[in-house]
């Protein structure tokens, strides 16, 4: 029998198969190879262009990262016949990439597979996400381990998750911390929050006001609006540093800007309360009571690993 893998490899192979094939019969003899070599990198191009990952760091870098949400169908073709005319698994994994955002998990899947078989990073990451839909979340776990050790930042951030949650492992929160330091130290903004509220609640560490504004500021500083809300209570209730509404007021405007409700009321409370002069009209009437008017859910902390 074979295996998962060897069928999508089949499959690549014939497509691919047909494209060479069409080339031969309109080139020379003498170019063919140099138009076979053109056609292959100009494949490999737009694979890079339509699905190059935010979150792998061996992306090619001479184009631009792509969110998911923006993975266009073409890039289905693009990195199928990419994958089999290099063999590069950069290519398996945007493809697993381009058909998970096609809704096509099963294929996703087996792409993710092969570049993660390939030691890939960034594709034992999103074959691990898919593993834990499914609910092997050992393997989930397994494939995070070997995903960090392979330098994904992503991966160290989610085996926070799985430490501090008990997910296909047992709850350490040593290790929890330890791993979201790891990803804050690479950039994660959503790491560094994670850790300002573990020592923020102090239900698995004990409270550490201090430690907790550090991060805090750290994550704030990244842009991150969870951390610019809990980091505006603190400074707006004096919990571990002193009261500043208007500090406070400003961490809530920069949230509310990106869209929190929960800070948009803050900023209008504060003004209510007399904490802070009104601001002017159109400052106001442009600003944050036309947030508070849009549709969109409060935010929560990020508790959950991070999703493909």
């Amino acid at each position: 029998m074979k295996s998962p893998v060897s069928k999508v490899n089949k499959g690549f192979a014939l497509a691919t198969g047909t494209a060479v094939a069409l080339l031969a019969l309109s080139v020379s003899p003498g170019a063919q190879e140099n138009a076979v070599a053109a056609a292959s990198l100009n494949l490999q191009n737009e694979c890079d262009r339509l699905a190059g990952s935010p979150s792998d760091n061996q992306r090619n870098k001479a184009f631009g990262a792509v969110e998911t949400s923006e993975i266009a169908a073409s890039a289905i073709g693009s990195c199928r016949l990419a994958f089999e005319a290099t063999g590069n698994p950069r290519f398996a994994y945007q493809l697993g990439r381009a058909l998970n955002k096609a809704n096509e998990i099963d294929e996703a899947m087996l792409a993710y597979q092969t570049a993660a078989q390939a030691d890939y990073p960034a594709a034992k990451v999103n074959f691990g996400i898919l593993l834990g839909r499914l609910g092997d979340h050992r393997a989930e776990f397994e494939m995070y381990s070997e995903a960090a050790k392979g330098g994904s930042v992503l991966a160290a951030y989610n085996l926070g998750v799985s430490y501090r949650d008990g997910i296909g492992t047992e709850i350490d929160v040593s290790k929890a911390l330890a791993w979201f330091e790891t990803a804050a130290a690479g950039g994660d903004d959503t790491a560094a929050f994670n850790i300002a509220v573990i020592h923020d609640e102090g239900n698995l560490v004990p409270e550490d006001d201090q430690t907790a504004i550090a991060w805090y500021d750290l994550a704030v500083a990244r842009g991150n609006v969870d951390a610019m809300v809990n980091l505006g209570i603190m400074l707006e209730t004096g919990e571990g540093i002193e009261p500043d509404a208007a500090q406070a007021a400003e961490l809530y405007a920069q949230a509310a800007e990106r869209g929190d409700m929960f800070a948009a009321n803050k900023v209008v409370e504060l003004h209510a309360s007399g904490l802070l002069a009104p601001p002017e009209v159109s400052e106001f009437d442009e600003g944050v009571t036309t947030l508070i008017l849009k549709e969109g859910d409060m935010e929560t902390p990020s508790i959950l690993t991070k999703s493909i």
